[in-house]
């Protein structure tokens, strides 16, 4: 029988609440959740990482033989590069990389969708992998929109920040630098509060466009509280997912020293050249897994904003106040 108290989505936190609330959602759901994203947003991720590992791994080989066996020759490095072997690669790895990323986005949302209507967190990969098939094609939209939006208002903020540049370097250069630092800035606050159209085009059911005008809306005046909560639990993604990375940089280190002793470069046998692949798989997949971090907390600041914004949750206490707790789970939304 459980024992775990059901996490409300629809409340008003402060940010250390926000934390909080999203370490003790990963917490609880821990083996359920890890299992969704494992069995759904693994299979696309780890073919991606094996045509990445492929590539990595040819790639760093030819260049610790760049002094002896291909220093006669540069030819065939250049080979490989304009070969059709290289870039079915680099379209598997395009396409895998880009299901996976939609997929995980689904999987992390379409969970926390199936919690907040079970209400527990004894939950089945098959309930979550319904949410995903109902839900990949709107998520797939979204990214790719995401993504054409971003390019689009990166190239605009380019071009006065180059004109800018360009006055500035006649009067300092730290002024040059300090354009382009506010320039990533500025582009880093307005890509994670971007973010935020996936849970509300998931919660809300609207078109793109619409979701990006709600986003607007509730961001106004928080777009530094949104953006603080996307760069801790992403900075705290990317420092734990670096420590699955070490396994191949040792193995990586232990090549290099093996080819610093004057020997002549021989291709990574099988077994080293598979113990290589699976720990760049272990690094992806681990990646993947951490990235529901930032989402869920994305998905908790959203639940923020539109209470502090419109009261969902209070309204929604207040309506179901004094009736039968036989029933809690009709008459309560999140």
């Amino acid at each position: 029988m459980e024992t775990t108290n059901v996490i409300e989505f629809q409340r008003a936190r402060n940010f250390s609440q926000k934390m909080s609330v999203t370490f003790d959602f990963l917490r609880q759901n821990f083996k359920s959740f890890a299992k969704s994203m494992l069995f759904i947003a693994g299979p696309p991720v780890i073919l991606s990482s094996i045509f990445i590992g492929d590539i990595f791994n040819r790639f760093m080989g030819f260049n610790v033989a760049s002094q002896n066996r291909f220093g006669s020759n540069p030819e065939e490095l250049q080979n490989y590069f304009s070969s059709s072997t290289f870039w079915l690669q680099i379209l598997g790895i395009v396409l895998f990389a880009w299901i996976g990323g939609v997929i995980t986005i689904a999987t992390t949302y379409g969970y926390m969708r199936v919690y907040s209507e079970k209400r527990t967190s004894s939950i089945e990969v098959s309930e979550v992998w319904a949410q995903v098939r109902r839900t990949f094609w709107m998520h797939f939209g979204t990214l790719t929109l995401y993504v054409i939006v971003m390019i689009v208002l990166f190239v605009i903020l380019a071009i006065p920040l180059g004109l800018i540049m360009g006055a500035a370097s006649f009067i300092s250069p730290f002024l040059t630098i300090f354009g382009v630092l506010a320039f990533y800035l500025f582009a880093f606050v307005l890509s994670i509060n971007m973010s935020l159209v996936f849970i509300i085009r998931e919660s809300e059911h609207i078109g793109f466009f619409d979701g990006l005008s709600r986003l607007f809306y509730l961001v106004k005046n928080k777009m530094w509280s949104t953006a603080g909560i996307g760069f801790i639990n992403t900075l705290i993604q990317s420092t734990v997912s670096f420590i699955f990375f070490l396994p191949w940089y040792i193995s990586f280190i232990v090549s290099m020293l093996h080819q610093a002793k004057g020997e002549v470069y021989e291709e990574p046998g099988g077994v080293m050249a598979a113990v290589n692949s699976l720990f760049l798989i272990l690094y992806f997949v681990c990646n993947t897994l951490l990235y529901s971090l930032p989402l869920v907390a994305l998905a908790f600041q959203y639940y923020n904003l539109v209470e502090l914004k419109e009261s969902k949750g209070l309204m929604s206490s207040i309506e179901t106040f004094g009736q039968s707790t036989a029933q809690p789970q009709n008459d309560e939304h999140y």
